[in-house]
């Protein structure tokens, strides 16, 4: 915290200077007035012992307040504090003053600012990153949509997002994504006196799901979706068949399809990249097996909309659809099949993690093919240099793993070799 002579020239020269970190300098002509300068700009506070407390007051920006009037508002401070008032119950009011002058200013309420940030700001993004975004603001709308933005304080938005946490771990970090992105959007547009949001973390540890159904579990899964039926049992099977995510695999529709029938086009993915996902009979199948709707309409759909064309199955709908639709055929199933039930938990997702899984481990698909099955970003100059065009490739590896899930599901083992285990052969042989 540096102590500084505070004069228009040099303050102009800081400021222009590219900064990282914030830092306090002390003005030596007025004791306690300090000037705060970081990457966004520069502060006016003033530093003050209130009840024996070591107390920071904000005076306003720099921009907007000169090195005079900072001085004389800090000397105004002074002046409060010998006559007895509390600068800090001072600031609070004139604060609340400035909210309650707001009230009639809707651009600055909460749900306005959100519908602002959301135009401006989700188009560049993937779909599904645009859903969850969405589903985090309606929330975060719903609970102060009618406030003035730049009266929330940081303890609302923490006490919001442990209500979050309460329910969904995975939610809550979303929410504060949003939240952090909302109030910086918003600083920039509507000269917030502070960014409440700022540096605030994640409220959860996020860690990696390594979750795999082993082969009996894919049986019994398989089974429980054609009890469940369409078109949530259909577009799980589905997924199973291509490893695609299921938020894709809900929006496949008919138009989809290229003239060969043998390929999905896909261009509305998370990666943002198109990519031709091979089907294999058992995902012709499926598809074949879906009710027809319309030629441009979704294969699968639970809803219409106003004029009555069917939507396709949104991803925030699947938590609901599995435990109402799929989970009660899962016992039956196994029962069916006479194997025990499945124990651990799973989710759509994991299904993509078990193709993964399975095209190298059962189906002796290289890693780089079985990656580019999953439509994954390619990393270094790879992506830079590598533009071959592997729809062979991953066709044959969709072929092999359609040739293995009907082995699965007729419950034979394994017919290739894990790469760990062959490799551990060759050392051995050596």
């Amino acid at each position: 915290m540096p102590a500084q002579k505070l004069t228009q020239k040099w303050i102009e020269a800081e400021v222009a200077k590219p900064r990282t970190t914030r830092v306090d300098y002390f003005d030596t002509v007025h004791r306690g007035l300090c000037l705060r300068i970081g990457p966004r700009g520069a502060s006016w506070y003033y530093m003050t012992r209130i009840d024996g407390k070591l107390a920071r007051l904000k005076l306003g920006e720099w921009a907007a307040l000169g090195i005079a009037d900072a001085r004389a508002k800090a000397g105004e401070i002074e002046n409060q504090k010998a006559a007895g008032f509390h600068p800090k119950a001072e600031q609070a009011r004139e604060r609340a003053a400035k909210r309650e002058s707001r009230t009639l200013d809707r651009e600055r309420l909460v749900r306005t600012v959100g519908e602002l940030w959301t135009a401006s700001h989700l188009g560049d993004l993937a779909p599904a990153t645009q859903a969850d975004y969405r589903r985090a603001l309606a929330e975060f709308v719903a609970e102060f949509g009618d406030e003035d933005i730049g009266s929330l304080r940081r303890g609302q938005l923490v006490r919001f997002l442990d209500k979050v946490k309460a329910r969904s771990t995975t939610a809550a970090n979303r929410t504060a994504v949003v939240i952090r992105l909302l109030f910086g959007f918003a600083r920039d547009r509507f000269d917030l006196e502070s960014n409440p949001a700022a540096d605030i973390k994640n409220p959860a540890k996020q860690t990696k799901r390594k979750r795999t159904l082993d082969r009996n579990e894919i049986r019994i899964l398989w089974r429980a979706c054609e009890l469940a039926g369409y078109p949530y049992g259909h577009a799980l099977r589905f997924a199973i068949c291509t490893g695609q995510r299921i938020g894709e695999v809900g929006g496949i529709r008919r138009s989809d399809i290229d003239s060969t029938g043998d390929y999905w086009k896909q261009e509305d993915n998370k990666s943002g990249r198109r990519i031709d996902i091979y089907l294999a009979s058992r995902a012709k199948a499926v598809l074949d097996d879906c009710p027809h709707l319309g030629k441009r309409a979704p294969y699968f759909s639970a809803s219409a909309d106003e004029s009555g064309e069917a939507r396709p199955l949104r991803s925030d709908t699947w938590n609901n659809a599995l435990r109402r639709h799929i989970a009660p055929q899962v016992k039956p199933a196994a029962a069916e099949l006479e194997l025990d039930p499945i124990a651990k938990p799973w989710t759509p997702h994991d299904l993509r993690r078990t193709v993964r899984t399975a095209l190298t481990g059962w189906c002796g698909v290289s890693p780089d093919t079985a990656e580019r099955v999953l439509n994954h970003a390619l990393s270094g100059l790879r992506e830079v240099y590598d533009h071959a065009d592997y729809r062979p490739h991953v066709a044959e590896a969709l072929e092999r793993w359609d040739r293995e899930l009907s082995a699965i599901l007729k419950g034979a083992a394994p017919t290739v070799i894990p790469l760990a285990s062959r490799r551990g052969s060759k050392r051995r042989a050596g």
